[in-house]
């Protein structure tokens, strides 16, 4: 939030120096007197905070799309394997073995009768004990479940998809980290900042308020989507929630 604020005053600011620059330049020329120092000096720096701004927006964007695209062909790589084809052996047929000597019989040993093994019971995983966090089911209100999250795996339903959450990343089954965990924030694990959780805010790092989570609802601003959240989630868990639903932008 305080990063997105900063750029949001940058942006203002540069708006403002603009504005008062121009204007007050315009209207002395028009009243037939010269333009002051001071105003060309504020206009000289807001023309430059907005060519900076602007230059730091498309630097971002750039790198957030090689970013994507790097993470793409990584998944094709892993995907396309080659496969080795095994050449069948060829074909031998049995020599013929003598017949065995019929030998005299003989009675058995008597054999000691074996202890019986202990059965091996396999007990299901079980969630780390350092993560602490709840489960859930995440319910988009009108249409039914979407997501189960139970500690640090998460099941997105919709695509049949397990998610992992393993220290400050999450994992995607088959395809490694998507997103990173920072306090309060989470980004893509191969490009920019996505979402930030303050209290019940939910906003965009280079978007503005978003959407809220509380009261066991998330909820966009526009109200276009609507979820329910039957327990409670850390807020590890959260972010990656909020991450999994409304992906990247």
């Amino acid at each position: 939030m305080r990063r997105q604020r900063f750029y949001w005053t940058f942006l203002v600011l540069a708006i403002v120096l603009t504005g008062y620059g121009g204007f007050t330049i315009t209207y002395n020329l028009r009243n037939g007197k010269d333009a002051t120092p001071l105003a060309i000096i504020f206009l000289v720096i807001g023309l430059l905070m907005l060519l900076l701004f602007l230059a730091l927006l498309l630097a971002s964007l750039i790198q957030r799309k090689k970013a994507n695209r790097k993470h793409l062909e990584e998944e094709a790589n892993k995907k396309e394997e080659p496969k080795i084809e095994e050449k069948p052996e060829p074909k031998t047929e049995p020599t013929p073995e003598p017949e065995p000597k019929p030998e005299p019989k003989s009675e058995p040993a008597p054999t000691k009768p074996r202890a019986p093994r202990d059965e091996v019971v396999y007990a299901p995983r079980r969630p780390s004990r350092e993560f602490n966090g709840g489960s859930a089911y995440i319910k988009q209100v009108g249409y039914g479940s979407v997501l189960r999250v139970e500690n640090e795996e998460i099941l997105d339903m919709r695509s049949n998809t397990y998610y992992r959450i393993e220290g400050n990343f999450v994992k995607r089954s088959g395809a490694g980290p998507v997103f990173e965990i920072n306090r309060n924030t989470i980004k893509a694990a191969y490009g920019g900042p996505l979402y930030e959780i303050s209290g019940s805010s939910v906003s965009r790092v280079f978007g503005g308020y978003f959407a809220s989570i509380s009261g066991g609802y998330l909820k966009t601003n526009d109200l276009s989507e609507e979820y329910e959240i039957s327990g409670s989630l850390n807020r590890a868990q959260q972010l990656a929630v909020v991450a999994i639903l409304f992906g990247t932008y």
